[in-house]
């Protein structure tokens, strides 16, 4: 693995593993956050069971987050971690940065800061998930197999050919 990697994946993740950390220790902070933005959760057709225990979410939600961080600062199972975090970033960011409700123009500045900052580490995470270290993908493997076995299937067909040849000749 190169050095950038072995740097860049624990930066990453570092933020990740001390929110989801926070999350599973002290979760008030957050379930307040997610109660400002419940109505509009519900106005938006989001069944209110799921937001039922929302102290038990906020746990999970950061149990999930800090075991993805680590997983990717470690380099255990990177992508599968990038990707999970990515996945769990989008909505959060909406929780902690509901612009919509808004009041002031500093405010909204405030909150539109911290979406594109969490936008920036969904793009982070999505390289991070998306790099193969340097390993080609499944499909040019696959096509690559496939021009191997036909590649051999012809060498195969032109020795029996050969042989059948030189019997000919000899017999």
């Amino acid at each position: 693995m190169s050095i950038s990697r072995r740097l860049a994946r624990p930066l990453l993740a570092s933020s990740f593993v001390a929110t989801g950390v926070d999350a599973l220790m002290h979760p008030d902070s957050h379930v307040e956050r997610f109660r400002k933005v419940e109505p509009a959760l519900e106005k938006a057709g989001i069944p209110p069971s799921i937001a039922s225990d929302t102290r038990l979410l906020v746990r999970v939600t950061g149990g999930v987050t800090a075991v993805a961080g680590l997983m990717l600062a470690t380099n255990r199972r990177p992508r599968t971690a990038a990707l999970t975090l990515a996945a769990v970033t989008v909505p959060v960011s909406l929780v902690n940065n509901p612009i919509w409700t808004a009041t002031s123009r500093e405010r909204r500045k405030e909150m539109r800061r911290g979406l594109l900052t969490g936008a920036s580490l969904v793009g982070g995470l999505l390289i991070a998930g998306l790099d193969r270290d340097g390993k080609p993908s499944l499909a040019w493997r696959a096509t690559n197999t496939r021009g191997h076995k036909a590649k051999m299937r012809e060498v195969r067909a032109a020795a029996k050919e050969s042989k059948a040849d030189l019997k000919a000749k000899l017999g």
